[in-house]
């Protein structure tokens, strides 16, 4: 019945692209400016969401428990998300560096975008378990994400 129907020159399709290209597009590029300026923003936007999400769980023992703990629980969520999307585009930039000069990264590269991940708790002595957990911390944020809702709907 609908097996000729173009669906992406649908009505929705073309109002979903002139939303795209009208409102959310122009507001993004004019936030982030360049690749990696919008690396330096995801990361910064990471932060203060974890922040706010950490914060918010002492809240919980005074307000309504269900209520802020859900909301703790989708800001990580989010977090986990964005991170994950993050160590996707750096590798993906980073593919760049690796075909041109695989033994060798030019400084940009490894300033802007590995040294950034490799700050903080990460040791390059320490043990292979601790490298995979920093780095898939992103993982590790929608875990903590989706048991604080599960905790959120129980107590609430």
């Amino acid at each position: 019945m609908l097996s000729g129907y173009e669906w992406e020159n649908s009505l929705i399709a073309r109002l979903g692209n002139w939303i795209w290209t009208k409102a959310i597009d122009p507001v993004l590029c004019k936030i982030a400016g360049d690749e990696l300026s919008a690396f330096r923003t995801i990361r910064g936007i990471i932060q203060i969401i974890i922040s706010v999400a950490v914060l918010l769980l002492p809240l919980s023992l005074f307000f309504n428990a269900g209520h802020v703990l859900t909301a703790s629980g989708l800001l990580f969520d989010i977090a986990g998300v964005l991170r994950l999307f993050l160590l996707e585009e750096i590798d993906s930039a980073l593919d760049h560096y690796r075909e041109t000069r695989p033994d060798n990264l030019p400084s940009v590269a490894m300033r802007e975008l590995i040294m950034p991940e490799a700050s903080g708790p990460y040791l390059e002595n320490g043990s292979a378990i601790q490298r995979f957990y920093y780095q898939k911390r992103g993982v590790f944020f929608l875990f903590v994400g989706f048991a604080l809702q599960l905790i959120g709907d129980l107590v609430g």
